[in-house]
């Protein structure tokens, strides 16, 4: 990674008066020091968390829960752990739907205007994607089905 510019840091200081502002100046600072998430140590893990299972969906779909999914850990994933802008996640998300209609015939219509309106909400909170413990905990049945999808074992996942 390159060393960051000076004038980089004085921006981000320069904007940092309204806390709303320094959020945003943050994530475009971070953006700068890393602007390829795979190139970076952290891509993938925080705090010692792994996300690898919320890639896995991402990548096969789901049979249930797509709603709620969404909701409690795609979109959280997508804006505040991958940083993408609401444009690239929600082209993400209509790929995991995608993904969700191909494998497991679950094709109902999801609503882009909700889509959206998701994002934008997670954006602005800046809420993180819920664990697969949280899941267990808060939503038993969306657990199991997450669990059978990503082909873990109920014990071993993490």
């Amino acid at each position: 990674m390159p060393a960051p510019e000076p004038e980089s840091f004085k921006r981000f200081a320069d904007r940092c008066s309204v806390p709303e502002d320094c959020v945003v100046a943050a994530r475009e600072l971070l953006s700068s020091l890393c602007p390829d998430l795979s190139q970076c140590a952290s891509q993938g893990r925080r705090r010692g968390i792994s996300y690898e299972w919320i890639e896995t969906l991402l990548r096969q779909g789901i049979r249930d829960g797509r709603h709620r999914l969404i909701l409690f850990v795609i979109s959280r994933y997508l804006i505040n752990i991958k940083n993408m802008s609401e444009a690239e996640a929600l082209k993400e998300v209509e790929g995991f739907l995608q993904q969700s209609c191909k494998n497991y015939g679950n094709c109902s219509k999801i609503y882009e205007s909700w889509i959206r309106n998701v994002l934008s909400k997670v954006k602005s909170g800046g809420w993180k994607p819920w664990t697969l413990e949280r899941l267990k905990e808060k939503d038993p049945d969306l657990y199991s089905t997450v669990v059978e999808s990503i082909g873990a074992k109920e014990e071993g996942a993490k």
